[in-house]
């Protein structure tokens, strides 16, 4: 039997093609970290083309698409098949069981590869730069994120953006507490670093995750913003996070279950603001228990400054003057009533 060997000149030729390559992909992998992009989805069938497009037209380099199903009964997940074997950058996770839209998110984040993570909505439209202006403008910072336009169903711009509507108060830096009350950072528009994610064991305790990820951020590292807009933020009846300032009974008693919620779980992460968010919850949950309790107000007009910072009422306090229990039947039709 004839056995052919092979020139040790060539070897050494292949060795050195292969380190010079392997050399390349860890250059690249530090000029462009791998960024994941986490899409979440349910029944999204009729905007989620667009958002597919917009993330796959993203000028970045190095991204990858980690796509969790929350069991859709429409043809989102047609949708999702047909471009994951189009595209190799998206990974689209196995369907098992509805798990809820703040569950659904946690499962994609566990699935990314990339050190830096990128929340992704089923209707909205990204920028082409947006990854990488985040990318480019992180430096040492915890979070990123930027401002967006508001956009209706049918793509047409509202003629506002996020920072319009909040009058410039887009938070950032390290105090926690400026987000006990008020936020600013949209999933849709933040990049954050993966290993925040093993700070708390929270993150499916609250209404809306990317705030509980804002919250840990500042209390743990550092936020910052960028003021570019670089998404178009899709507001429709049926989304679960679009803005919605209406001073409607309904919005009313939506904030107060926001605020409640938020309150608890932010109250119960261990770190640098833990006391502070404690002594804010036993305030509200007195006022709001109550007839006539001041504990809210004085409170407030001690610590306004900081936990209302970038709030958008020009006086919180007011809120507060009376409990919450008389205030529902000196004005029964200020709240709505939710079973």
């Amino acid at each position: 039997m004839e056995t052919t060997s092979r020139n040790p000149d060539s070897e050494c030729r292949d060795m050195e093609s292969d380190l010079v390559s392997k050399r390349s992909e860890k250059m690249q992998e530090k000029i462009y970290p791998l960024v994941s992009i986490a899409l979440a989805t349910y029944n999204g069938q009729q905007y989620l083309e667009k958002q597919l497009i917009s993330l796959i037209n993203q000028d970045y380099p190095n991204f990858e698409i980690v796509i969790s199903d929350d069991c859709s009964s429409d043809n989102t997940w047609s949708i999702l098949e047909s471009y994951a074997r189009q595209d190799l950058r998206i990974r689209l996770l196995p369907r098992d069981f509805n798990r809820g839209y703040v569950k659904n998110f946690i499962r994609a984040f566990g699935e990314c590869r990339g050190q830096l993570i990128s929340p992704s909505d089923q209707d909205d439209i990204w920028h082409p730069e947006k990854t990488r202006r985040l990318v480019e403008n992180m430096g040492e910072a915890t979070l990123i994120y930027s401002n967006n336009r508001l956009i209706d169903e049918n793509d047409k711009p509202l003629g506002k953006t996020l920072s319009d509507s909040l009058k410039g108060k887009m938070i950032q830096g390290n105090d926690s507490r400026n987000l006990l009350f008020c936020n600013s950072i949209c999933g849709h528009a933040m990049l954050f670093r993966k290993d925040l994610l093993s700070t708390s064991e929270k993150l499916d305790t609250t209404l809306y995750i990317d705030w509980t990820i804002a919250f840990l951020a500042a209390d743990k590292g550092h936020i910052k913003y960028l003021d570019e807009v670089l998404v178009d933020w899709r507001q429709h009846r049926r989304s679960f996070t679009a803005y919605n300032r209406d001073n409607t009974p309904l919005q009313r008693e939506n904030r107060l279950r926001i605020e409640e919620a938020n309150l608890n779980t932010f109250s119960s992460i261990k770190g640098q603001n833990q006391t502070f968010s404690l002594a804010t919850k036993r305030a509200w949950n007195a006022w709001h228990k109550s007839y006539l309790n001041l504990s809210m107000l004085i409170f407030i007009l001690k610590h306004g400054r900081i936990t209302h910072k970038f709030h958008s009422a020009r006086h919180p306090a007011l809120k507060y003057i009376i409990g919450h229990k008389l205030k529902k039947i000196l004005r029964p039709n200020y709240y709505e009533k939710l079973d």
